[in-house]
């Protein structure tokens, strides 16, 4: 089974899946310019709310991962702490490259945007309750999520 390390959630090393979500306190409003990414299939914008009542502890196993072609796909935590974030590039054929694997913690308060078309394993909870706002556009037809299970199982350790 392969092994990666999950590090401490920074919007640098996660610009490439999307942005990290956390007020700066420079400015009373900020923009989240990506969370509303989405091609003209995803005409439907959608709010929901996602609540966890169990907690994760490292290590995970996981064994599927998802991707959203029509839009990128925004975790705002209204309730709870820390989440693992997992993401990994795309191959040259479309499949998840499982050795590009990123694994990151997110702190309390620290929300994400996922940018359309990157593969990510769900967001999961390692403190609980936690609830999130989700914010993502839809297609209305159910072409919004692909899913992909793993022919092997990967590990998240701590870092």
């Amino acid at each position: 089974m392969q092994r990666f390390k999950a590090v401490p959630l920074t919007a640098e090393a996660f610009a490439p899946y999307g942005e990290v979500l956390s007020h700066k306190g420079e400015v009373k409003l900020q923009p989240v310019p990506g969370a509303f990414d989405r091609t003209d299939d995803a005409p439907v914008p959608m709010l929901s709310l996602l609540r966890i009542e169990t907690a994760n502890a490292l290590p995970v196993v996981i064994d599927r991962l998802e991707r959203h072609p029509f839009s990128a796909q925004s975790f705002l935590p209204t309730e709870g702490g820390r989440c693992l974030i997992v993401v990994c590039d795309t191959g040259a054929d479309g499949f998840p490259d499982i050795a590009s694997t990123r694994a990151f913690i997110s702190e309390k308060r620290e929300g994400i945007t996922y940018k359309r078309n990157v593969w990510h394993r769900s967001v999961t909870a390692l403190e609980a309750p936690s609830q999130f706002a989700t914010v993502m556009a839809q297609t209305g037809d159910g072409r919004d999520n692909l899913f992909f299970d793993l022919t092997a199982p990967i590990e998240i350790v701590a870092g």
